[in-house]
């Protein structure tokens, strides 16, 4: 059984689809894409790792914490397929369109957001990733100049270090990824800085698709 949450909206605004951090839930970040982006119809979905603890989308190896060393990536790549195949039929069952789809992940979810991504398993022509790390190398990466993504990162960010974000900042570039890079000062925590220019950033790519 998937935990997930659907909240009806705008049916003319895009969806947004919302993947939480480590501990978190389907509820997590809805107050935050409510200020985000108000009246978009939400579909947030749990990762199902550790239901009964702190949840996470992937696995960790053991108790080394949140390392690219202690990343289960057998995990990951099980549970990147799982999830994209959850949000298309999920997308299907409230009638979703996946094609307009913007994806706003926080940490782990971000992580796994990305993966997603690289991986080819899903396509979102716009995602917002709040302190996302690099999890592994993506030998192949197909361009993706269609792609526009907002991240934020942190110099003082206590689980994600300023070169493996500079890593995944180049991979993402190097597929033709078109960034938006916000630098917070809260270490990992989301701050209100970077939350008003995730928005700042939606309301201006949503008056670039309006003229179009």
């Amino acid at each position: 059984m998937t935990d997930y949450l659907f909240k009806p909206g705008d049916n003319k605004l895009a969806p947004l689809l919302l993947l939480h951090s480590t501990g978190g839930d389907e509820q997590q970040l809805l107050p935050l894409a409510e200020l985000v982006a108000p009246g978009h119809p939400i579909l947030s979905i749990a990762g199902r790792v550790n239901p009964d603890g702190p949840r996470r989308y992937f696995k960790l190896r053991g108790t080394g914490g949140f390392t690219p060393d202690n990343f289960d990536l057998n995990s990951l790549a099980k549970e990147s397929q799982w999830l994209s195949q959850t949000i298309i039929e999920l997308s299907q069952k409230h009638e979703l369109d996946l094609s307009r789809m913007i994806a706003l992940g926080y940490s782990n979810g971000a992580n796994i957001l990305l993966d997603m991504l690289l991986s080819d398993l899903i396509a979102f022509d716009n995602s917002i990733a709040f302190h996302a790390m690099r999890l592994k190398e993506h030998p192949t990466l197909r361009e993706k100049k269609s792609r526009s993504l907002f991240l934020t990162y942190a110099k003082n960010d206590e689980i994600v270090p300023l070169d493996n974000f500079k890593s995944l900042k180049t991979e993402l570039e190097s597929a033709g990824c078109r960034l938006t890079v916000f630098e917070s000062t809260l270490g990992h925590q989301l701050s209100e800085e970077e939350v008003w220019a995730a928005k700042q950033w939606l309301t201006d790519l949503s008056a670039a698709t309006n003229k179009t």
